[in-house]
């Protein structure tokens, strides 16, 4: 079906049509003239407007080399390799799974059932393609999913591959599904090599992780990006992709997306992981005599207004329950709420030199001191000066600090610890009825009723606020 000659091509369409034409890296201003030469845009920043629009498209029709640069997604993964091991199931059979092998060195939704391999002479390895069904586990119970395998016993048995041999594959057209076979043997590998290639891979992948915006990569963007900036795609080839990262314990990989491996847990993630009987506790790392008995100095800032702080103490070898508490008690906040902590670990810095921060999970913590978090010793986080800790109070209201690690010393005799040192000069705010009494009195309660009626902020007294009982009163914290 041809488009109407009076209808505009879509800039989807425009750009496509552009990156088939491209041979090599394209600067993101001139492909936008490009695009706006064919179809001119009323846009207060058309050029801004393109470079949204390539976004939507990242991974898909095209990847970024940098800010600047971007190149066609076919010749991004033209030529990308990379390895599988023979297993026995291979050997017996014949069958190489390549639903998930092959996925994401193709189009989005490209019918993996047509694929086409081609030996190193060119020549076209024939083959069948086998469904099979395969039981899944959730949250939601067991199911049923099938998964496509080649049948690539008659090629196998021509190349007299034997069990952990190496089957490299090599993308020759992406847009068209074809990947070159070829066999190595597994005395011939070079060890050396290809560990310094795994770690290669796996660095990139990192590398786009710590300067994503998020904690998480999309696989469809990530995978076609690693390989247009990868060196030498013709070097000897790495793992798959998905094992390289799997041997590298800063990253954790799913079907969709990559993380840090200590990566926050979704509500359904900790659903699912509460009814498998997953763990989620922290490791109680050891921690040495020495460590156990020093003093780790803290100063706890709320986030929303620094103004407000203190300063505590507590020993290495005490726990992050008796540190809620301590924290508890110095903001004074109730205590029959839920409180967590996280480990701020620092991402690399955004190109304005702004730090960054990802959240470890380190547990939570009960009304009763208990929790996943309870037992974790301080000194088994293994914090260094300067380190950074978020603690949040009462998850409904979300009442959110910074901890800065400031020292760590060794005790002082005769000390209880945890223990509060220091706090902010309270800044405070007076009773706005007792000022018209011409009486200057500390307000203790902020009545946010009588507040959103009114309009303005009416503090109020331990005394008078007792005449707002029935209203929603807020504790002022100084």
């Amino acid at each position: 079906m041809h488009r109407p000659q009076d209808v505009a091509p879509t800039y989807t369409e425009i750009m496509t049509g552009i990156l088939d034409s491209t041979t090599g890296p394209i600067p993101v201003k001139e492909f936008s003239e490009l695009v706006l030469a064919q179809r001119p845009s009323t846009a207060k920043d058309p050029k801004q407007a393109i470079r949204n629009q390539l976004r939507q498209e990242n991974g898909h029709l095209l990847v970024f080399l940098d800010d600047e640069t971007i190149l066609p997604t076919r010749l991004a993964l033209q030529g990308a390799r990379f390895r599988i091991q023979i297993d026995h199931g291979a050997i017996n059979t014949g069958l190489i799974e390549i639903d998930n092998l092959l996925s994401s060195y193709l189009p989005k939704q490209f019918p993996i059932e047509k694929v086409c391999f081609f030996d190193t002479e060119q020549q076209p390895i024939e083959f069948k393609t086998k469904s099979v069904t395969q039981k899944v586990k959730s949250i939601l119970g067991t199911y049923n999913i099938s998964v496509l395998y080649a049948n690539l016993g008659g090629w196998l048995r021509k190349q007299k591959a034997y069990l952990k041999d190496y089957i490299i594959f090599t993308v020759v057209d992406w847009q068209n599904g074809v990947f070159q076979l070829e066999r190595e043997q597994y005395a011939k590998r070079q060890v050396v090599l290809l560990e310094q290639q795994n770690q290669l891979l796996a660095n990139m992948f990192y590398e786009l992780l710590e300067n994503a915006a998020k904690e998480e990569l999309y696989t469809y963007v990530a995978v076609p990006t690693v390989y247009a900036r990868l060196p030498e795609k013709s070097a000897y080839p790495p793992d798959h992709w998905v094992i390289a990262l799997k041997g590298d314990k800063r990253m954790s990989v799913n079907d969709w997306s990559i993380r840090y491996s200590e990566h926050r847990l979704s509500p359904l993630e900790k659903l699912a992981k509460d009814i498998t009987g997953e763990s989620r506790r922290m490791p109680n790392r050891p921690i040495q005599k020495e460590q156990a008995g020093q003093v780790y100095r803290f100063k706890a800032e709320l986030k929303h207004n620094p103004k407000i702080w203190r300063e505590v103490e507590i020993l290495g070898k005490q726990s992050l329950a008796e540190l809620s508490t301590t924290l508890v008690n110095a903001f004074k906040h109730d205590s029959d709420h839920m409180s967590g902590f996280w480990k701020l670990v620092p991402r690399k810095a955004t190109s304005r030199g702004v730090t960054r921060y990802r959240e470890v999970e380190l547990g939570n913590i009960n009304p009763f001191g208990e929790g996943d978090g309870s037992d974790v010793k301080i000194a088994g986080l293994e914090l260094s000066v300067d380190a950074k800790l978020k603690f949040v109070f009462d998850f409904g209201d979300w009442i959110e600090h910074i901890l800065t690690l400031i020292a760590i010393e060794p005790p002082l005799t005769s000390t209880q610890y945890p223990r509060e040192i220091a706090r902010n000069q309270p800044k405070h705010i007076y009773c706005v009825e007792c000022a018209d009494k011409a009486k200057k009195t500390v307000a203790k309660w902020i009545c946010v009723t009588c507040t959103n009626e009114q309009q303005k902020k009416l503090a109020f007294c331990q005394k008078c606020g007792a005449n707002h009982e029935d209203h929603y009163l807020e504790e002022i914290m100084y």
